[in-house]
């Protein structure tokens, strides 16, 4: 079982992963793979039976292209902080498109 604080994390993680399947298209199965871990153990870890590793956050952290510590300390700059990202990484993805295409 998950401490008040492990609770809060798992919670900003699930925003994050819905953000992972609604900006980049992600499964759970797809994230899972990334992460390393099985999908079981990844719902484990969403609904609290399991607290997650260190080694799964520094992998998430590196996926979402933010800071391990914005995935510990607060939900809200996470959000502003991967909206922010997925835009210029959507933006860079489209000018090398027109550079491919003309």
């Amino acid at each position: 079982m998950q401490t008040p604080e492990e609770y809060e994390v798992t919670l900003r993680i699930r925003e994050l992963l819905k953000e992972l399947k609604k900006r980049r298209g992600y499964t759970k199965k797809t994230i899972s793979q990334k992460l390393g871990i099985g999908l079981t153990t990844l719902d484990d870890y969403l609904n609290g039976t399991s607290s997650f590793r260190l080694g799964t956050l520094i992998k998430l952290s590196e996926i979402c292209r933010i800071q391990l510590s914005d995935i510990l300390e607060g939900a809200g700059h996470i959000a502003k902080t991967y909206q922010s990202e997925v835009r210029s990484t959507e933006q860079k993805e489209e000018e090398e498109q027109a550079k491919k295409d003309s």
